[in-house]
């Protein structure tokens, strides 16, 4: 079993980005759309895509036990987990790494080779997707809930800048890049136009998904005052973002 964990956070293309990962592995045309669930068993075993992989942590080695693919593909998108369902407690992100990859499991299930990815998309247009997919932003509710987003965000960027993680706005403009990340994750030339591949449904309703569209996101929100004095108030966060900027 070959393992592929990609930690995101949400509205950061990483749906669209595994997509286009699976479908090169595949060798299929890319309009696929291969994660309406939250247990994606792909040709029969073959391949296991496993969404929103740190929401009930028993359950999902359970499955994996069960099927035991060729493939694993975990995708991670919160700044929390909690190993069983609704009723057992959310626990805070405080690293980059797996949440429940022991040395047992691998043995028990015939790892092979693993690989730890963070995937991130540049701040400003990911969080004007955020603001845009939750309104409630805009009007000062929930703030505790975005300060968790901030804080989770820079802890991908550490791990992204630390590791030359991927970064969505490069792999949507890049033929060469994207390239780079197919061999680098699943060892094959990539065959296909990220754009043409499936994600989940854009924030922005009615809006045609371009190079430039994606880009520019963050000119279609006015973000509110406190959170404007939030990220300039974070040091840390204004650094890292600067080191960022110099690479897109």
């Amino acid at each position: 079993m070959k393992i592929i964990e990609i930690h995101s956070i949400r509205r950061s293309g990483h749906h669209a980005f595994t997509n286009w990962l699976v479908n090169n592995l595949l060798n299929t045309a890319g309009s696929i759309g291969y994660c309406p669930y939250k247990f994606n068993n792909i040709q029969n075993g073959n391949v296991l895509w496993v969404n929103e992989a740190e929401y009930n942590l028993n359950q999902v080695k359970k499955t994996i036990s069960e099927i035991k693919p060729n493939y694993l593909f975990l995708t991670y998108e919160s700044s929390q987990y909690r190993e069983d369902g609704k009723n057992s407690s959310l626990v805070p992100k405080n690293n980059i790494n797996s949440l429940f990859l022991t040395p047992y499991l691998k043995e028990e299930w015939g790892v092979t080779n693993t690989i730890t990815f963070s995937f991130i998309r540049e701040f400003w247009n990911n969080f004007a997707s955020l603001f845009k997919l939750f309104p409630f932003y805009m009007e000062g509710k929930r703030i505790e809930e975005v300060i968790g987003w901030i804080n989770y965000y820079k802890l991908l960027l550490k791990h992204n800048l630390q590791t030359s993680g991927g970064v969505f706005d490069l792999w949507i403009q890049d033929k060469n890049y994207a390239n780079v990340l197919s061999n680098q994750l699943i060892g094959i030339d990539n065959k296909l136009q990220p754009l043409n591949t499936e994600g989940t449904q854009s924030s922005f309703e009615n809006t045609k998904l371009t190079v430039e569209s994606l880009l520019t996101r963050n000119g279609l929100i006015t973000f509110p005052d406190w959170f404007m004095e939030t990220v300039n108030a974070d040091q840390e966060l204004l650094e890292l973002l600067e080191k960022q900027q110099s690479l897109l």
